[in-house]
């Protein structure tokens, strides 16, 4: 019985330990692709749920994916206004929805800061009152002078028409045609997702008023490209993607999308080396290194080599890393073998020189620390 009640203590020191005592950090090279919004165009998207609810993945937005514009309910709980806010986003970005009836209406935006647009969703599809979409059109105009009042609507009929006088922004996206026979707005046909000649019919029915809409990535996928190079072809200079709802397994959505957006000019594509640091097989850390590349990795780079041909001077306070896998060439003079793990301080007269022709080869770590510490 007392050596089977030592057998489980160990037992159980053992399984506790392999997760109490932390492994050894270990390093990989990587590269990373982002994306930024090209000059003068806007990128927005209206996340679903399981981006808004976690800082984290609206900062994946914001920073790697590069949409500069998002969309969000005036919401405190669940926080949806708070993270956008937290992951980097200015309110000058910030698209609000408001809603005729429920939680969303236009006083509590009143509790936020003033946002770039307020934004009423298919108002004359729904019969919003007339009356009340006027309210909230001098609700922003007196509550937020300078910010946007956007509508959207999936029929082009005469309503539409009426409540787009309201709006400064006039979006549309719907997967059946219209047309107008004796004056009458008329629909048929099975849904058909390719709404170029829609498009093209409300530049000519609002002009400047439709320079933005909606791309859904619940029907669109399969017509990004089609859909982005019209859009560019009739000069809309904001594009949005609509993933609320319908849409989880995001990444292939939003990939597609930001593929063909850099394609027709919307977005720029980059690439970039980083070092992960991984502990316990998570990523603790990570650090940018070198030259940033545009459109795509080049093909002749040895990303454990990088040399210098210029002079670099590092000054107080300052940080840089270099990283190889073997020794360090400095000034082409001598030559520095740094072990792994290994920090390599310099502090003369303030601050380290690297000369053209500084070389750090494969094998080994190098941290350059001037400065107190």
């Amino acid at each position: 019985m007392k050596s089977t009640t030592i057998f489980i203590h160990v037992t159980i020191f053992v399984l506790y330990s392999h997760h109490s005592f932390s492994q050894e950090a270990t390093y990989e090279f990587n590269w990373l692709k982002y994306y930024e919004a090209a000059e003068g165009k806007a990128v927005g998207i209206w996340p679903h749920w399981n981006r808004w609810l976690e800082i984290e993945r609206v900062k994946d937005l914001h920073y790697y994916k590069g949409f500069n514009y998002i969309f969000a309910y005036p919401d405190t709980n669940p926080p949806v206004y708070n993270n956008i806010l937290a992951a980097g986003y200015e309110p000058s970005k910030i698209m609000v929805k408001i809603d005729y009836e429920g939680k969303y209406t236009y006083p509590a935006t009143a509790n936020f800061p003033q946002s770039w647009a307020y934004y009423v969703d298919e108002p004359a599809d729904h019969n919003f009152p007339y009356i009340w979409l006027s309210e909230v059109k001098n609700f922003v105009n007196t509550n937020f002078p300078g910010s946007r009042f956007a509508i959207s609507g999936y029929k082009r009929n005469s309503q539409l028409v009426n409540y787009g006088g309201l709006a400064d922004d006039v979006m549309f996206s719907s997967y059946k045609h219209w047309w107008t026979i004796l004056g009458i707005w008329v629909s048929c046909c099975p849904e058909d997702p390719d709404q170029r000649s829609d498009w093209s019919d409300m530049k000519n029915i609002f002009g400047n008023k439709f320079s933005m809409t909606w791309i859904g990535a619940h029907k669109d996928l399969n017509e990004y490209p089609q859909l982005l190079a019209h859009a560019k072809n009739i000069g809309l200079q904001r594009i949005w993607l609509y993933q609320h709802d319908e849409v989880w397994d995001d990444d292939n959505n939003i990939e597609q999308f930001l593929h063909h957006a850099a394609l027709n000019g919307y977005m720029k594509v980059f690439y970039r080396q980083v070092r992960d640091k991984i502990q316990n097989g998570q990523r603790i850390g990570r650090q940018f290194l070198g030259t940033v590349y545009p459109d795509a990795i080049p093909s002749i780079y040895d990303h454990t080599t990088l040399t210098f041909n210029q002079n670099i001077e590092i000054n107080n306070n300052r940080v840089d890393d270099y990283y190889a896998l073997n020794s360090i060439t400095a000034g082409g003079a001598y030559t520095f073998t740094v072990p792994p793990q290994v920090q390599a301080s310099f502090n003369s007269h303030g601050s380290i020189r690297l000369r053209p022709g500084f070389h750090a080869k494969s094998g080994s770590e190098f941290n350059a620390y001037i400065g107190d510490r």
